[in-house]
């Protein structure tokens, strides 16, 4: 049975972009239902242009407000929809002309819950930020799963957290009470959290239906602040209350420790978090410390759970806060349960290493040549002992070839396949990195990942936690 779809377009002040975005949505392949423009009390001229779309298409529905934020813009459309599927888009964004038709035949067939799809991403300001987490798994497209199963199976690089990465049936939102926290930033968080615990049905699909763009402006590049900390320090809070409280979750306490330290990172970004932050920062780690510390299973952990805990522990320790650091005192001390964890980390990521054939004599191309690679050469010479391998590092742009690095270096473009293995050595990067071997004739079989689809940490992190 065709299903309809309301689509929500929250507009404040991106006039330059907003043309982009409701074209894309007006030329579609099949039409959308409904067309929900929600101006969030532009100032810039957008709410004009907003008028005159409307003037001319009026299948287009025009909600008109006082700035309240992008979550009630959300759930001002949210309370407007009548389509059987509700979809997201932010107005600095654009969408493939097939995502209506996509969307339609797809939930025809299969009556999901929630159908998550990928995004392009468009890059007008440098970012460290690949297609790659931007995809959707392969393996687990097209095949309807339960919500929390998939969440399991995919997190965390697998996991998303975009609200307009998804097409959500909207008598599963409001059955469920879903919507939006009011007057936070990051507030797809807990949105995209309760709905992958609580959906029934999901399915997947590789298809690159929306299209993100990362602007010098946006909320995610501007610089960090108060306002932004205290904001994730809010939802991390609304998050440990419902995973703790949630008894899928309980069920789950790996996955449940893993959580809440991939989120705990957020705190210690760029562009989250700086010096002038540093009193809020604090306020964060004890929130964490008193929320999480006696829930924690270190003998239980893996590589990168003990990696992300064993930094906030340091950083708990250099912090100097007496309330924060007497939290540690029923483990004997902060110092001490630092070492343990940090003794634990280091036998469990020599086994890792040793897998590394740098102590064979062969011929070892590694794809890389900045901070990670030199991460890697130090924590295997810590660990392990002495590389006896003959290296090469290969580096993408012929420019960054340095004749004077005392590793010999050659251009992606000079690439022979005249090595035994090949070490990609950027997370981030990893497959691209992988396609770009390919293309050079580099069979498969000697290409080696250094991480796996779960793994949150990289060399760089590892080398910070253990030796700085």
């Amino acid at each position: 049975m065709q299903k309809t779809i309301s689509i929500i377009i929250p507009v404040y002040n991106v006039k330059a972009y907003l043309s982009d975005c409701l074209d894309s949505i007006l030329n579609q392949s099949q039409p959308f239902d409904e067309i929900i423009v929600v101006n969030d009390g532009s100032t810039d001229g957008s709410e004009l242009l907003c008028r005159e779309y409307q003037r001319t298409h009026p299948e287009i529905i025009l909600i008109e407000q006082e700035n309240k934020g992008l979550s009630e813009a959300r759930n001002s459309g949210m309370r407007r929809a009548s389509g059987d599927y509700i979809v997201f888009v932010d107005a600095d964004d654009w969408v493939s002309g097939k995502m209506s038709e996509t969307i339609k035949n797809i939930a025809a067939d299969s009556n999901v819950d929630v159908l998550y799809y990928a995004s392009e991403i468009v890059k007008e300001t440098p970012v460290k930020i690949s297609g790659e987490g931007y995809a959707r798994d392969a393996e687990t497209a097209n095949v309807v799963l339960n919500g929390f199963d998939s969440l399991k199976k995919l997190f965390p690089n697998g996991y998303q957290m975009s609200a307009c990465m998804a097409a959500y049936r909207r008598s599963f939102l409001e059955g469920a009470g879903i919507d939006f926290i009011k007057d936070i930033l990051y507030e797809d968080r807990f949105f995209s959290l309760r709905v992958i615990t609580e959906a029934e049905k999901v399915v997947y699909i590789t298809d690159k239906l929306y299209i993100r763009r990362f602007r010098a402006s946006s909320i995610i590049m501007s610089p960090a602040s108060r306002k932004k900390i205290r904001d994730v320090m809010f939802g991390h809070q609304r998050e440990w209350e419902y995973i703790r409280n949630n008894e899928k979750w309980k069920k789950e306490k790996r996955l449940t420790q893993y959580y809440a330290l991939c989120a705990a990172i957020m705190a210690y970004q760029e562009d989250v978090s700086s010096e002038e932050t540093w009193e809020q920062r604090e306020e964060y780690l004890t929130a964490f410390f008193e929320e999480w510390l006696d829930y924690f299973a270190i003998d239980s952990m893996g590589v990168n759970e003990l990696c992300e805990l064993l930094l906030m522990v340091k950083r708990a320790a250099e912090s100097g806060q007496r309330e924060l650091i007497d939290l540690f005192e029923v483990y004997g001390g902060i110092r001490p349960y630092q070492e343990q964890i940090r003794n634990i980390l280091l036998e469990k990521y020599k086994e890792k290493l040793i897998e590394i054939p740098f102590g064979e004599k062969k011929r070892i191309g590694i794809y890389g040549a900045g901070a990670h690679t030199e991460s890697l050469f130090r924590l295997y010479q810590n660990l392990i002992g002495e590389i006896v391998a003959d290296i090469s590092l290969i580096v993408s742009d012929e420019k960054d070839v340095d004749p004077d690095n005392s590793i010999a270096m050659e251009a992606l473009n000079a690439v022979l396949d005249n090595r035994d293995i090949y070490i990609i050595s950027s997370k981030v990067y990893q497959e691209e990195m992988c396609q770009n071997l390919r293309k050079r004739m580099v069979p498969e079989q000697k290409i080696s990942r250094l991480y796996g689809k779960n793994d949150a940490v990289d060399c760089v992190m590892i080398d910070k936690a253990l030796f700085e």
